[in-house]
């Protein structure tokens, strides 16, 4: 992307009832995964409660380790309230609908990038949907969040639950470079549209520490990182910067990595420079921690989709021209632009 101007990135899929409407659902039955039903919600309509765990215990070999993620089509076993099965022949399993129109899953929490409560869901999302739109503006296509990033790249798009995940960066797969397991896994697995967007990937500490002052990966070395669960950690890889050189610290959100900055249980946090900004900004936190401007690292965001769906290629193709369109027309600058100073609603009013 020549024209690429730098800047500084439960579900349950799912259950249709089998035969009658959902609101009709009860224990010992059989039920099958459609879009748009939970686990949870199932639960509470055949048992009166949320326990949902009983539902996926009996019905692991299908649905797999996450119970947030359901392959749409299966067929899952309701257990009967004295812990039997029931009985008589499940439903067959039905193939996930296809078709023309793309899906693609990201997550919230992501400023300014991706979440539900900014000006249309987040910069990077506004780029997604209008590239489509410029490129095949007859193509139907939705975005859905799914709070828990790692899935969507080890269940969501293997199971061509969704066609793409957004934002990621690409791993360099040329040459003979070593890489870290989490890289080489997205090398064999996942294509990539060209970069949409480019970050600094940096390092904020606290303002009254001296690893601001730090100048290359080695004066890292030995201290504790936070990092979001699911968030990429190829370029910690290549700094040198995983264990066992650092203690790695993942939680579930940005958020909850400053929480463990400022309570003193991590040194650094480890996240795009923007997005950290407006995370320590909306936690009035910008005086009290202090940016790494030496050791960073530059990131091209794209749109990843797994070799196995026989619709990525054209996808890639789709995503590439729409954007090659606002580049050539500004467009793509306005949305950055304009997405840069969006806030989430509820912090505005």
């Amino acid at each position: 992307m020549k024209h690429l101007v730098m800047a500084v990135f439960a579900l349950g899929l799912m259950l249709t009832l089998v035969p009658s409407d959902a609101e009709g659902q009860s224990a010992c039955e059989f039920y099958r995964v459609k879009k748009g039903d939970s686990l949870r919600d199932i639960s509470k309509l055949a048992y009166g409660d949320d326990k949902y765990r009983r539902i996926w215990r009996a019905n692991r070999a299908e649905v797999g380790r996450n119970p947030n993620v359901l392959t749409v089509g299966i067929v899952l076993k309701l257990p009967c309230l004295d812990g039997s099965m029931p009985v008589g022949d499940a439903p067959p399993r039905i193939a996930a609908p296809s078709g023309d129109a793309i899906s693609f899953v990201t997550a919230n929490g992501y400023l300014p990038y991706t979440d539900e409560g900014l000006s249309r869901r987040g910069l990077f999302t506004q780029l997604v949907e209008t590239a489509v739109m410029r490129a095949t503006p007859d193509t139907e296509f939705e975005v859905v969040f799914v709070n828990d990033w790692a899935a969507h790249r080890e269940t969501l798009l293997p199971r061509q639950v969704f066609d793409a995940s957004f934002p990621w960066p690409a791993p360099s797969c040329d040459g003979a470079a070593p890489r870290s397991p989490v890289d080489a896994y997205a090398c064999e697995h996942f294509i990539y549209s060209d970069p949409f967007y480019e970050i600094v990937d940096g390092f904020v500490g606290r303002a009254d520490s001296d690893l601001s002052l730090v100048a290359e990966p080695a004066g890292f070395a030995g201290k504790i990182i936070c990092r979001p669960e699911g968030y990429p950690t190829g370029h910690l890889d290549q700094l040198g910067l995983m264990p066992p050189a650092v203690t790695l610290v993942q939680p579930v959100s940005a958020r909850a990595c400053f929480e463990h900055l400022m309570a003193g249980r991590v040194d650094l946090v480890s996240l795009d420079t923007r997005a950290a900004e407006r995370v320590a900004r909306d936690m009035q936190l910008i005086n009290e921690v202090s940016e790494n401007p030496y050791v960073y690292s530059i990131e091209p965001l794209r749109v990843a989709l797994h070799k196995d769906n026989p619709k990525s290629a054209s996808i890639v193709e789709t995503l590439n021209t729409g954007l090659e369109l606002m580049l050539q027309s500004g467009e793509w600058a306005s949305i950055v632009s304009n997405g840069l100073k969006t806030r989430p609603a509820e912090l505005v009013n």
